[in-house]
């Protein structure tokens, strides 16, 4: 039966069509049913029913070919496409023939008195349910005129009264009164049925959305159950914690996650309790990990005030957090800087220009030109000091693009050692190779040129080799791409490493202290995290544990 689609519904159309379908299996099995049961009753014998007696070699093979037709209907109705099937003209076509037949066989075992006039009053309801409206009284007007054909034949044939007529014309009324109200009926449990069927499909597209979204999000969400394992996550969530695992090809395929409890970490597990016990609870920032980033934990129960029960954990990254942070002291230093730059600046300049021209002197001794050259160096010092601070305030914003990181690393290779150290050997080690990074290109220049310097240094006052070993990839736990810079260096020394990125901190006399702060910055305003890695019997590990090329902010 054909029926209006609303515009978005194709799946309500399929649904529609298969129940359509199924309909007229049914119909069309009774039909074999019946056809079968005839033909029983018809071969024991005419004496129990009045079947085939006008004609009964007749009926016998009317019968025959009528139970071999349903059968093929119904073979059909299993294999034919669905869209077809669905058609009103097909029921109309089988419900009508249904109605001649029967009609035939009526006649042949002597009229309605035969007691097969209600098979057709069957047929002419089943068409009701699966033809339109006017096919539907088309039907019913079809059986009527046949079966009042039929009774006056027989009544002018056999020279008999016109009962029959009479019983025919009850038929027809009876037949267009079921007609009309099972049509009805049918027509009110379709339109509720497609109303059911389209609210599904609504919801479903709905979920599917929602699904889609909530595993964009950078922000990690999680339900959590009773037992704090973990029901369902999406991929940031995972990549947060350090749990592992990618949902990118379930995104594609709109497939959830496949339910296994994982169990969640003792820290975040203790933030949970914490909050079930107190509602009002805010945990502080941190790290599950030494390896993975700083997130914030927010909660929520999935049922109003039930914290027992299923609750939604919010994991946020605190790099952004971070970011604002780093814009907000880029402009206290940028205030500073313009302060600096003229209370002490100018009169370092003054200093030494002095120390130049009493350089110059002929009556210095040896001993004064030792102090000139004392004066000088720190002159040049706190200058570099200054410049320092004056590329933090005049750093512009930074423009993060996608970098093939094997590519950028082949390049820095070959500049940096063209430019600062002709022979240093610096070893590549990237798994995979094609891994890819967002960041702004020249500030990543930049924070690789401060740790392969201060590698190199390391490593020659400490093994007389320039060497240094860049070593990146993806991280399987947080699924970030990172990069190491490892020295053959003593490392740093573990009371140092807790300062070992504020600013002015520093291990040598002639150090500023700002290089490693102005690095970390870089990175943090690419929502990047530069940290110290400690390696066992080894030099110094820089990590720079990049933002996912595809949920950076800009």
């Amino acid at each position: 039966m054909t029926r209006p689609v609303p515009a978005f519904g194709e799946e309500v159309r399929q649904s529609s069509d298969r129940q359509t379908v199924g309909l007229l299996r049914i119909f069309a099995l009774y039909r074999l049913l019946i056809s079968a049961t005839l033909l029983l009753l018809f071969s024991q014998g005419g004496e129990l029913t009045r079947l085939g007696q006008a004609a009964p070699e007749t009926f016998s093979i009317a019968v025959q070919i009528y139970a071999l037709t349903n059968l093929l209907i119904l073979i059909a109705v299993n294999f034919l496409p669905r869209k077809l099937l669905a058609s009103s003209r097909v029921s109309a076509l089988i419900v009508g023939f249904d109605c001649l037949v029967i009609s035939w066989l009526t006649y042949l075992s002597g009229g309605i008195d035969s007691g097969l006039a209600p098979l057709i009053l069957v047929a002419v309801a089943s068409g009701a349910i699966l033809a339109a409206s006017r096919v539907s009284i088309f039907l019913a007007a079809l059986a009527s005129l046949v079966l009042l054909y039929e009774e006056s034949f027989l009544a002018f044939e056999r020279n008999a009264s016109f009962d029959g007529v009479f019983q025919a014309g009850v038929f027809g009324v009876l037949f267009f009164t079921v007609a009309i109200a099972i049509h009805s009926i049918s027509r009110r449990l379709r339109e509720s049925e497609l109303v059911s069927l389209t609210q599904a499909a609504e919801l479903a597209d709905l979920e599917r959305v929602n699904r889609r979204i909530i595993q964009r999000m950078r922000t990690g969400i999680l339900v959590v159950g009773d037992d704090n394992a973990v029901r369902m996550g999406n991929q940031s969530a995972y990549s947060l914690l350090g749990m592992g695992g990618s949902a990118s090809a379930e995104e594609d395929n709109d497939a959830q996650r496949p339910v296994v409890k994982q169990q969640l970490p003792a820290s975040v597990i203790k933030h949970i309790n914490e909050w079930r016990d107190n509602t009002n609870y805010r945990a502080r920032p941190f790290q599950v990990t030494g390896e993975t980033l700083e997130i914030r934990t927010n909660f929520s129960a999935v049922r109003a005030k039930e914290p027992d029960g299923d609750v939604i954990v919010f994991i946020e990254d605190t790099g952004e957090i971070q970011q604002q942070a780093q814009q907000l002291k880029l402009a206290a230093l940028g205030r500073l800087s313009a302060s600096i730059a003229h209370e002490i600046r100018n009169p370092l300049g003054a200093i030494a220009h002095a120390a130049q021209l009493l350089n110059e002197s002929e009556h210095i001794d040896h001993g004064d030109t030792r102090l000139i050259d004392i004066i000088n160096n720190h002159s040049k010092r706190m200058n570099n000091v200054i410049e320092n601070i004056l590329e933090l305030s005049r750093r512009k914003a930074p423009n993060p693009t996608r970098l093939q990181l094997t590519t950028l690393l082949d390049d820095f290779v070959t500049q940096f050692c063209v430019a600062e150290l002709e022979h240093a050997k610096i070893t590549i080690s990237m798994r995979p190779t094609d891994a890819t990074v967002r960041m702004d290109r020249s500030q990543l220049l930049q924070v690789l040129t401060n740790l392969a310097q201060n590698g190199l240094r390391y490593s020659l006052a400490h093994t007389d080799k320039l060497e240094l070993i860049l070593q990146g990839g993806i991280d399987a736990t947080t699924d970030r791409p990172y990069l190491n810079v490892l020295d053959h260096g003593p490392g740093v020394p573990e009371k140092d490493r807790a300062t070992l990125f504020e600013p002015f901190f520093t291990t040598e006399h002639t150090g500023t202290g700002l290089g490693l702060y102005i690095a970390r910055e870089m990175c943090e305003a690419n929502q990047a995290r530069l940290s110290y890695v400690a390696v066992p019997d080894a030099g110094a590990c820089f990590r720079i544990t990049f933002a996912h090329p595809d949920r950076i902010t800009v």
